[in-house]
């Protein structure tokens, strides 16, 4: 414990806090400078009561105040209000639960009422506070048990106010001239506490520059690595044919185009580091399948690894058509016996093409001959476990499959050592799914509609809640628990639930029953978006929309519109903010998955649309990546200037990549 015993250098932070720190991850000061603010609260400039937008923070100038009153509703809780007002209208200050904080409401008017505004019923100002002066932009930190916003605050400052001014600049001046960067100190305390927007805009774009320079330095040093290295050069003509005969269908033009950019890879006789996109259902499968049909036919042994065991067996069901009894599947829930042949198989090479999940990394492991690794959904999977499986080989090729679109220029950067190949387009008979946002006041008619949709047509249908269970902080939310209790009670259908808090055993029971037919509704958290491919599931509700991401929303989406009956998707929102009900309004207007990961980059940044973590990105990166994609040229151009001028130029820059990606290097190499 000696490095958590720094944070006691902070006033205020006593060994009794040390472990509620440490339950974040934060256990030095430079630990608390790098956990960087989910968020901002805009206080920084007044609101009316009649600008004042639904679900958005809002600072309003007090020019009325009333009494407080305290009751207790029906529920139970207790509730207490003020009423403020300005020249534009009058808004209510509630608080729940918290009959203290009318000793701390102001008997006369003057300064700003401060808190999120909800105009569902009237309008009220919750989690209100008091302010004389405009307090500016308020960073939020994600917290635990034990922590409060305002401890939290007290921290970070303190550990900047300690560690700050030992920082050394990584950028000559010279190039932060070129491109308009301010220093380094600046930017990492003004990311916590800016003064305004443009000023938090500055820190963020120097942030997001350098966290992209230091992964292309890292990335261009592999990719020069990678062609010194020797792989398999695999015998290619003629298989192709072989293997549209054994495919049910006709591949797409995007396709062809990438099995013929998979069979040079493979001819070639430098490993294939290869990453394929494409939206969910265009097709990615197909090609994996066509990489291990080519090592099969050369004897050597491919493995095609899954983040979810239901996921794994739908890929054993498609590898079994191609290679029959010498295709396997190992994964966590096996007997020791059947999984002792299996190893034995793949040891031998009798065992030809594997998948599986996280088991197929595991020591005992051993190959015959591996000559090409497989991972589908890359971001459900650590840099570390894609590289042991690696190292299970030498020099094997590799393909990672991703149905998250990302943009092409941040693809370049987050995958600079690797060659990109986009799946666009759906396959013949697949229908764009239709999707709809629905006020709450129409919500039980929705249901209703579904209901007779499943009993008439006998389809069935996802529902996808954002947590597990009520949280009284978020009220507008619907949590799992309570929807399925409520849809259970109302409709005359076989409903089920299914979330993340259960036994593997019994989510995996659930699933496949759902995919058997046996249940009609599933409603879930997000453990659904990569999972069951169910072509009888026609509908997917997703409650309380505007909590997720537009990229995961389209992710979510993606789980129906796999069969030939049209598809339909339920977007539900009690908010009434414009911001929101613009970003949900484009999934009603476009099915094109790259446009919508455009569209949730300008809003939510990089660090949202994808698990930076996964790759290489730093805490600063992950949360601070600009949304704008030029800074991320620039500073990719930056890097590459930087590796070809004298070495004292780019010295910190590059002790910094080092530092950062040292005891992951290799793990990168397989990225």
């Amino acid at each position: 414990m000696e490095k958590a015993s720094e944070l006691t250098k902070i006033k205020g932070i006593g060994p009794g806090r040390i472990k509620h720190f440490a339950r974040l991850g934060l256990f030095s000061l430079q630990d608390l400078v790098s956990f960087l603010p989910r968020s901002y609260l805009d206080y920084s400039k007044p609101v009316s009561v009649a600008q004042a937008e639904d679900g958005e923070p809002a600072a309003i100038e007090v020019k009325f105040i009333g009494t407080p009153k305290t009751f207790r509703a029906k529920s139970g809780l207790s509730i207490t209000t003020v009423s403020i007002a300005d020249e534009t209208g009058n808004i209510t200050a509630a608080w729940f639960n918290q009959p203290y904080i009318a000793r701390s409401i102001p008997k006369e008017p003057g300064g700003y009422a401060l808190g999120t505004v909800d105009k569902r019923t009237g309008a009220r100002l919750l989690r209100a506070g008091f302010s004389k002066e405009l307090p500016g932009i308020i960073p939020v930190y994600p917290l635990t048990s034990g922590l409060t916003q305002s401890v939290m605050r007290m921290a970070v400052r303190g550990a900047l106010d300690l560690c700050l001014e030992g920082t050394q600049e990584t950028l000559p001046e010279e190039i932060r001239e070129q491109y308009g960067l301010i220093p380094l100190k600046k930017a990492i305390e003004t990311v916590h506490f800016p003064k305004d927007t443009d000023e938090l805009a500055s820190a963020r774009r120097r942030l997001a520059f350098e966290d992209a320079a230091v992964l292309t330095i890292v990335l261009e040093k592999l990719r020069q690595n990678k062609k010194s290295q020797k792989g398999i050069a695999f015998e290619t003509s003629g298989i192709l044919g072989e293997f549209l005969e054994l495919l049910p269908f006709e591949p797409t033009p995007a396709q062809f185009s990438v099995m013929n950019e998979i069979a040079l890879d493979m001819a070639s006789p430098q490993p294939m580091s290869r990453l394929i996109q494409g939206d969910v259902g265009s097709g990615k499968t197909a090609l994996a399948l066509y990489a291990m049909f080519i090592a099969a036919k050369n004897g050597a042994q491919s493995v095609l690894m899954a983040p979810t065991e239901i996921l794994a067996e739908q890929h054993f069901t498609l590898l079994k058509r191609f290679f029959g009894d010498r295709a396997a599947i190992l994964k966590g829930h096996m007997s020791a016996p059947v999984k002792r042949e299996v190893l034995r198989g793949i040891a031998d090479g009798s065992i030809i093409a594997v998948t599986g999940t996280h088991a197929l990394i595991e020591g005992k492991v051993e190959f015959s001959r591996l000559g090409l690794v497989i991972t589908d959904e890359q971001h459900r999977f650590g840099v570390r476990q894609r590289a042991q499986i690696g190292k299970k080989a030498e020099s094997p090729d590799t393909i990672i499959m991703s149905a998250t679109p990302i943009p092409r220029t941040l693809s370049l950067i987050l995958y600079g050592d690797l060659d990109i190949s986009l799946v666009k387009g759906m396959p013949p008979g697949r229908k764009p799914v239709k999707t709809q946002l629905v006020p709450s006041e129409k919500r039980i008619a929705m249901y209703r509609y579904i209901e007779q949709r499943i009993n008439k047509e006998r389809t069935q249908a996802y529902v996808v809640c954002p947590m597990i269970e009520e949280n009284e902080d978020l009220e507008r939310v619907r949590s799992a628990e309570t929807v399925f209790d409520e849809l259970k009670a109302n409709l005359s259908i076989h409903t089920a639930l299914v979330h993340g808090k259960l036994k593997s055993a019994e989510k995996d029971a659930i699933m496949e029953s759902f995919r058997s037919g046996a249940i009609d509704l599933l409603v879930s958290t997000t453990v659904i978006e990569v999972g069951v491919d169910v072509p009888n599931a026609c509908t997917m509700v997703i409650e309380s929309a505007e909590r997720f991401g537009l990229a995961q929303l389209h992710q979510l989406r993606g789980r129906v519109g796999r069969g030939d009956k049209q598809s339909e998707c339920w977007l539900l929102t009690e908010s009434r903010s414009k911001t929101a009900i613009s970003r949900l309004r484009l999934l009603c207007e476009t099915n094109d998955g790259f446009k919508i990961a455009e569209r949730d980059l300008e809003t939510r940044g990089p660090g949202e649309l994808i698990g930076m973590r996964q790759h290489g990105i730093s805490e600063f990166g992950a949360a601070a990546l600009a949304s704008d994609i030029e800074t991320l040229k620039q500073a990719r151009d930056c890097a590459r200037k930087l590796l070809s001028m004298s070495p004292e130029k780019s010295e910190r820059l590059m002790e910094k990549a080092m530092l950062k990606y040292n005891s992951s290097l290799e793990d990168v190499v397989i990225n």
